[in-house]
């Protein structure tokens, strides 16, 4: 249910509830709200106590879209007489947490909200399922392939256009249609991590974008996956495994782990460790690579994945496939307390490569 219409409908229907607050819809509405009108206004009533709330509806809950109706809530409103309220399908945690602070109240279908008169009333209530999840084109833009759209900020903080994006990602390694670019940006665009103003994409806000792609980052599945010992020394390894023609295949690529002496101060495990589009044997034969399957003393690991973000924006260093500074610190920030302390470091030099400290 997300029709501004349909949640109307519920309102008027008496289908909206925060206990221990009754409320119910009043018909008629206050005077002088002429210009800024409510959808609605509602009446609450605690101990002894009846507030109205001057409503707006919403049938999203994104940052944007919930930035918006706190404003037009806020205008609608006529303190002491009418305070701001809005009603959406479902209220988070974190957004029921941002409307206290606000001191905007909220209430959705389902059972959350939070009721605020500043100096009188203070009710809170979370912890109800979302029984209406939106369904979007779109999977979750922080994860998978889609996640490149993002990743593409990091790199480049601002764009003309979206071709601009489309062409960056393809030239990383990165290869995403149109279409999807657009739906993505739009996503990005309501969570207010960037904009779209001006003639121009800019990123707004990078650490929540890295924040978001950590906590919704998965490694890439692995279809097959090879530990061995080899007598080459690793870095010889790595030069000849990245180096090997492939066909129009992609060539292979360190894993963010083993890239991370690159961009900060820790200690690589001494083994080579490769993403790789083709099965490891046919990889090691390519490469003339002659290893022992081991589970002992292991220096040399493949992995077989045909995940793009795994080759996505490689660097180059002394002839050494590394990882992108993004998968790298993502892989870490994923990993043991040791990593994690390293990841910060990472994640400093990104963010400082943007100017954005």
């Amino acid at each position: 249910m997300n029709s501004k219409t349909d949640i109307l409908r519920q309102i008027l229907a008496g289908g909206v509830s925060l206990p221990p607050a009754t409320l119910r819809p009043v018909e008629s509405e206050p005077e002088g709200m002429e210009c800024m009108c409510p959808d609605v206004v509602m009446e609450a009533s605690w101990g002894g106590q009846t507030t109205r709330f001057s409503v707006q509806i919403n049938g999203l809950a994104t940052p944007k879209a919930l930035r918006q109706t706190i404003a037009l809530a806020r205008d609608a409103a006529t303190p002491p007489e009418t305070y701001p309220m809005l009603v959406v399908p479902y209220l988070s945690p974190d957004k029921l947490d941002a409307l206290a602070s606000a001191e905007v109240s909220g209430v959705d279908l389902c059972g959350n909200g939070v009721l605020i008169v500043p100096g009188r009333m203070l009710i809170l209530r979370s912890g109800k399922p979302n029984k209406y999840p939106q369904s979007t084109r779109i999977r979750n833009v922080y994860r998978g392939k889609n996640s490149l759209v993002a990743r593409a900020f990091l790199i480049r903080p601002e764009f003309a256009q979206v071709k601009d994006i489309v062409d960056l990602l393809e030239q990383r390694r990165g290869r995403v249609a149109f279409s999807t670019v657009s739906k993505a940006l739009k996503r990005l665009e309501e969570d207010l991590v960037v904009s779209r103003e001006g003639g121009a994409i800019r990123l707004l806000q990078a650490d929540e974008l890295l924040d978001k792609l950590v906590a919704n980052y998965a490694p890439p599945i692995i279809r097959e996956y090879y530990r061995g010992r080899c007598d080459l020394p690793v870095n010889e390894m790595l030069r000849r495994l990245s180096s090997t023609p492939l066909g129009k295949k992609q060539k292979a690529a360190m894993t963010g782990a083993a890239s991370a002496e690159k961009y900060a101060v820790t200690a690589r495990e001494p083994v080579a460790s490769v993403y790789s589009p083709i099965p490891p044997g046919e990889l090691l034969e390519a490469s003339g690579i002659v290893a022992r399957e081991s589970r002992r003393f292991v220096n040399i690991e493949i992995m077989q994945t045909t995940d793009t973000r795994a080759f996505f924006d490689p660097r180059y260093e002394d002839g050494l496939p590394l990882a992108s500074p993004i998968q790298t610190y993502l892989e870490l920030a994923s990993g043991d307390k040791r990593q994690k302390d390293a990841s910060e470091q990472v994640r400093r030099s990104i963010l400082a490569s943007l100017s954005m400290t």
